[in-house]
């Protein structure tokens, strides 16, 4: 289950980070709103979150296209708890409309915390699912 989920997670999040770079820096004001949006959705991307995840598709796709099973569930475990994190921090500390909140270069809108906590909660899911499932069966 691990490995499946890293090879999903590998293509959503080079989609992400790709489509961030793509639609520039919430650094960057253009007419007093951050960039970084993708319509009248307020993303706040910026070029260290883009680089975040493409980090992870980079290490989801190791995790499941290369990996043994094992070594693929406790990467996968890894990046759901890391994702998890930044959804609490998000929650904790969220971006204001004019993108000025941001943590390290990160802002955190709630969309994007959404998807952090969806997708580490399902990563943290496939690898502990993947290895009760192990431990069952051995």
């Amino acid at each position: 289950m691990a490995r499946l989920y890293a090879q999903f997670g590998a293509v959503v999040f080079l989609a992400v980070g790709l489509g961030g770079l793509l639609t520039g820096d919430a650094g960057t004001l253009l007419h007093h709103q951050p960039e970084g949006n993708v319509g009248p959705m307020a993303l706040h991307l910026t070029y260290v979150r883009d680089v975040l995840d493409l980090v992870i598709a980079g290490v989801l796709a190791f995790a499941g296209f290369r990996a043994p099973e094992r070594i693929a569930a406790e990467i996968v475990l890894t990046v759901g708890v890391v994702l998890l994190l930044l959804a609490l921090i998000g929650f904790v500390n969220p971006d204001d409309a004019t993108g000025t909140r941001s943590i390290a270069g990160v802002h955190f809108t709630m969309v994007m915390n959404i998807f952090d906590l969806i997708t580490g909660a399902l990563g943290v899911l496939c690898a502990v699912g993947g290895a009760t499932t192990e431990a069952v069966a051995g």
